[in-house]
């Protein structure tokens, strides 16, 4: 996992790799206001996707983890809070779409960590690490944010 500012990325590119910045500097350069939902950069090897979602408190939220792809969470507007966990045999998976979608969720996670996300924050988590994005301990927060997916090929 990775947290940082897409306002210090340029001095803290080096531990990256080519990959993280090369999506980086891509959607530093996209006009996110005309985007259409879902823009593909490097086919479906590398996509990135607009989302407007609500939030949600964390107890209704469920935390996802993805086997074949990365994901980027960058914030545009509003305020994010995610989730975090390591792998546990104690986390409680209540829907495995890994090979049909490539995603599973899970209800309940052991020791969960906490990151606030302002307007320029963004996250990284690589294949199979667990995090529950779109929270916000208020409830229902607008959000603007892009996702990058990037398959783990290209890592």
């Amino acid at each position: 996992m990775i947290i940082d500012t897409i306002h210090h990325k340029r001095d803290h590119q080096y531990p990256y790799g080519e990959t993280i910045r090369r999506a980086l500097d891509y959607v530093m350069n996209l006009n996110t206001a005309d985007m259409r939902s879902t823009v593909e950069f490097e086919g479906k090897n590398m996509y990135v996707m607009k989302q407007r979602p609500m939030t949600k408190l964390f107890e209704e939220q469920l935390a996802e983890a993805h086997a074949c792809y990365a994901d980027i969470h960058l914030v545009l507007e509003g305020e994010e809070w995610q989730g975090f966990a390591s792998s546990s045999d104690l986390n409680y998976a209540v829907e495995d779409k890994l090979k049909q979608s490539d995603y599973i969720l899970f209800e309940h996670v052991e020791n969960e960590g906490r990151i606030r996300l302002l307007p320029g924050d963004f996250t990284v988590y690589w294949p199979g690490e667990i995090h529950r994005p779109n929270c916000h301990p208020a409830g229902s927060v607008n959000l603007v944010k892009l996702v990058v997916k990037i398959h783990r090929d290209l890592l």
